[in-house]
């Protein structure tokens, strides 16, 4: 799956790159604390991971306005504040990828179902903006993820070819999302997505560590 025609990496953001799933539950606990205690106990972060705020919201059951448009708001200041204060970090071998593939002169993307206000912070925090050449953000398209909207987005903005750039993702609805974009997806840090990806890496300092490989492979080529 990693060969030389592959250069463009595309990759997301949240629980691929970034070890923010604790702040995202928390910050919708609080919110749920305060809007509707009464779906505290049946809560699970895992079902929401790769969606956007406001789908979060629908699938947790708060789907009508105002109310709807007042936790996503209050979810979002939470949760900046949160990456604020320095509780956000980069997964171990996330930084590693970064550096390997663009030593490399791979074409780096994000594709990400975060708002720009979120990721515009968090990469600010965690030192890697420099090292995307584009972003896309749930601000940019009508639907998130598992629509093919954002890496469809991305494909036709930069120029890209599909046969040439490939999705790295950790949750069932970005591989969705990447697949149904007509892109190949590598899975990282989740084996739930096993069965679903191209290629998986138990962890994305392993596909780190591979990519390096191929890289050294292509260069004595």
């Amino acid at each position: 799956m990693l060969h030389a025609n592959i250069c463009n990496l595309l990759f997301d953001f949240d629980g691929t790159l970034a070890d923010s799933a604790s702040l995202h539950a928390q910050a919708i606990v609080d919110v749920l604390t305060v809007e509707r205690p009464d779906l505290l106990a049946a809560f699970s972060y895992e079902p929401l991971k790769g969606l956007t705020t406001a789908e979060a919201f629908r699938k947790i059951g708060i789907g009508e306005e105002p109310q709807l448009s007042r936790c996503v708001i209050a979810k979002q200041q939470k949760y900046r504040r949160l990456v604020a204060e320095g509780h956000l970090l980069l997964l171990r071998g996330a930084r590693s990828a970064l550096d390997v593939a663009r030593a490399n002169k791979r074409r780096l993307f994000l594709v990400t179902s975060g708002s720009a206000g979120s990721i515009s912070l968090a990469l600010a925090k965690l030192g890697i903006a420099d090292f995307f050449e584009g972003i896309v953000t749930s601000d940019d398209v009508p639907r998130g993820k598992p629509a093919p909207d954002p890496y469809r987005f991305c494909i036709e903005q930069f120029g890209l070819t599909l046969a040439q750039s490939i999705a790295i993702e950790d949750s069932p609805s970005g591989v969705c999302s990447g697949r149904a974009a007509g892109l190949r997806v590598i899975g990282v840090n989740n084996p739930e997505i096993r069965t679903l990806v191209n290629c998986f890496f138990p962890d994305i300092n392993l596909f780190a560590e591979s990519l390096s490989e191929m890289c050294a492979e292509d260069i004595q080529r």
